[in-house]
């Protein structure tokens, strides 16, 4: 029979084998300013990004030595962050979700015409191997009011410029973060997410 603890190694068993490991080695030094702020950021961003983590999964792409997520988290913790430390809060504008190889839209809009509705339009390109008319369509939106995703993924395609969407839930005259993106089902890669606005909604 092993010993619970002797000095700095700890006795245990698994499936009934005995065996000693070492003691975990506690933490003295205080940790410093920037250690914080870098907890800070990870933290904002893993909660953030898990509201749309089968959308980064999918289109988060071009970083093999990380996952999607891990990817992402890294990017926008150095390129979307506003605020110092410890108010840090998500810089909208210069978020990325989706990242890739096929090309995005021309002249972005969106606008809310109807109650709890948004269209979102582009101009697009010319078709190419980057730039299909058959591209699905993402639309994500962000409520910052009620802290909530609205997700359209595949809702249309490139070739429609433009999509109606009803915004579920009580979001009339609040204010919605707005981005669109395509994916090719062929290829499967996607573009870079375009950031339109802050729209309100009527």
């Amino acid at each position: 029979m092993i010993p619970n603890e002797v000095g700095a190694v700890v006795g245990a068993s698994w499936r009934g084998i005995e065996y000693i490991r070492g003691l975990p080695k506690l933490q003295t030094k205080p940790r410093t300013a920037a250690q914080n702020a870098q907890t800070s950021k990870m933290t904002l961003f893993r909660g953030f990004l898990l509201g749309i983590d089968n959308i980064v999964k999918k289109c988060f792409q071009n970083y093999t030595e990380y996952t999607q997520m891990n990817a992402a988290m890294g990017y926008n913790m150095k390129n979307a962050v506003a605020g110092e430390y410890p108010e840090f809060e998500v810089d909208f504008p210069a978020l990325v979700y989706s990242k890739g190889e096929l090309l995005g839209s021309w002249c972005p809009k969106a606008i809310s015409k109807a109650e709890n509705q948004m269209t979102v339009s582009w101009k697009k390109r010319a078709f190419s191997t980057l730039s299909s008319g058959s591209d699905k369509v993402i639309v994500i939106m962000y409520c910052t009011t009620k802290a909530e995703f609205h997700i359209y993924d595949e809702i249309g395609t490139r070739s429609d410029n433009s999509v109606t969407l009803k915004i579920e839930g009580d979001v009339k005259r609040d204010t919605i973060h707005c981005y669109l993106s395509f994916y090719s089902e062929v290829h499967k890669i996607s573009s870079t997410n375009e950031y339109i606005g802050k729209i309100p909604v009527k």
